[in-house]
């Protein structure tokens, strides 16, 4: 007997003294509706870590590559502590064990306990995973802004518009956690709440007693049933059926992908030097038709359904249509990230066509193009000739493929006057290579360590990342102090 039929059984047999209920059967339905919250929370949980642990080696990955500043690096471990602390949550408010059998009020307690606690977590989410991510993107920004400006004023400037952007987008998901907490998971509380005093009333036999403890378990089963955004996640089956339905076939995903890479390739083919790095083009020539074609479809899918409502069956099992299509999303994400850094990166050095990068299967010039490479990492200057750092730490440069660095210095200071430091540190092949010399990606270096020793090294240029604004306005005010020397650049 279902829960409608047993109702309306009560309901008609109301005058009877004696008051008899399937208590198996209420169970059941409680012990249901348990598991299935546990399982929305679970796969919550799972891509949240999941999330988390992933980012971490991108991080890693762009930090290094892009040489980004200290303060970047603060996100990881707030990624570590956000994938350890749910981890460890869920160490900690474990599933009690249970036989076969059990009475009604023991599910009852159960799920009571589990909902009360994710009501604490998402009341607390402020705390515990927002203002982690806040202080440590807001560090970044700061310190970013504070090298590229060097005032107080440039900095509030600069990481305002950031700094507006994060407190909007933190207040919507605080605000949406807090909306689900009130409509979605204190309801359930309520229901479970009485459920368990009817249960341990005294009086549980009582006629009225069933009755409301038929009503609750009802409600809390129909509730149940209508999958909403639990905080923090949807139901696994609602969530994929809703990308089988955005993406339902290879020749929707086919739809998306194609015009994805051909714009791609379009923007890498047809590029041109005022529009930025080839790379940040080649990116923006992909997202604008992946965001027209995806989000076409999406708001066609949604609109339909708001229109009327989906009752074809799709399949609960996430499609490789689907699958497909979201490692693209992740993809492209990604790439756009790393654009928006190489078109910083290209507009601060200037974006001067004659300066661009060259592929590294290519001479570090070609076709009068210079790479942006170097073989070492930092310059410090003495006497008008350069120290510079490697691996092995500082050393005084004395030549570079056998030409000394007094005639490299030389020429570039009749070449480029003021600037000629800072064109060594940032335009290195150039410099050289209108000397007449052709240089290769190795290049034997003659060096003078502190200890006095004189050695000759062969270095492989890497990439030389475009100094900040800060840098380049202390190179130029080191000029205008013709008898001040600092100890770096940096």
């Amino acid at each position: 007997m279902n829960l409608d039929k047993f109702q309306r059984a009560w309901k008609a047999d109301a005058s009877e003294l004696k008051v008899t209920f399937d208590a198996e059967l209420l169970s059941q339905q409680v012990q249901q509706s348990h598991d299935q919250f546990r399982n929305i929370i679970f796969w919550r949980d799972v891509r949240e870590v999941g999330v988390s642990l992933l980012m971490i080696p991108i991080w890693l990955a762009m930090g290094i590559g892009m040489s980004l500043p200290w303060s970047w690096w603060l996100t990881v471990p707030v990624l570590l502590w956000i994938a350890g602390f749910m981890l460890i949550d869920r160490k900690l408010h474990p599933k009690a064990a249970s036989d076969p059998g059990q009475p009604l009020l023991f599910y009852a307690k159960e799920s009571l306990t589990q909902v009360e606690h994710q009501i604490w977590l998402l009341r607390n989410i402020f705390w515990w995973y927002l203002l982690p991510f806040t202080i440590s993107l807001m560090a970044f920004f700061i310190n970013v802004a504070w090298n590229t400006t060097g005032t107080w004023w440039g900095c509030i400037l600069v990481t305002a518009p950031f700094g507006g952007f994060l407190f909007y987008l933190y207040r919507k998901i605080y605000r949406l956690n807090q909306k689900a907490v009130d409509e979605q998971l204190q309801p359930r509380q309520e229901h479970l709440q009485r459920i368990v005093a009817s249960l341990e009333s005294e009086d549980a036999s009582d006629g009225g007693e069933v009755d409301d403890l038929v009503e609750l378990v009802s409600s809390l089963v129909v509730n149940e049933q209508t999958p909403g955004d639990i905080p923090g996640g949807q139901d696994w089956g609602s969530w994929s059926e809703n990308w089988n339905r955005i993406v339902p076939s290879w020749w929707m995903a086919a739809m998306i992908l194609v015009p994805t890479l051909v714009g791609g390739y379009c923007g890498y083919r047809f590029s041109f030097s005022q529009a930025g790095p080839v790379f940040f083009q080649s990116v923006v020539a992909a997202v604008i038709p992946f965001e027209i074609m995806f989000f076409g479809r999406w708001y066609l899918i949604s609109k339909r359904s708001k229109e009327k409502p989906p009752t074809d069956s799709v399949a609960k099992q996430i499609g490789a249509p689907a699958i497909l299509v979201l490692i693209l999303i992740f993809v492209i994400s990604t790439l756009a990230v790393a654009a928006v850094f190489s078109f910083v990166g290209h507009a601060r050095s200037g974006g001067s066509s004659d300066t661009e990068s060259v592929v590294v299967a290519d001479s570090p010039v070609n076709a009068g193009t210079y790479a942006k490479v170097a073989p070492f990492s930092d310059v410090r200057w003495e006497d008008d000739l350069p120290t510079i750092r490697l691996t092995d730490g500082w050393a005084q440069l004395n030549s570079i493929d056998g030409i000394p660095i007094q005639d490299i210095m030389s020429l570039a200071n009749e070449q480029y006057g003021s600037t000629a430091r800072k064109r060594f540190t940032e335009d290195f092949v150039e410099v050289v290579s209108k000397m007449g010399h052709d240089l290769d990606w190795e290049v034997e270096l003659e060096l003078q360590f502190p200890d006095g020793e004189v050695k000759t090294v062969r270095e492989r240029m890497t990439l030389v990342y475009q100094r900040l604004a800060a840098l380049n306005l202390q190179i130029r005010t080191q000029y205008n102090l013709s008898q001040e020397e600092p100890d770096a650049t940096e």
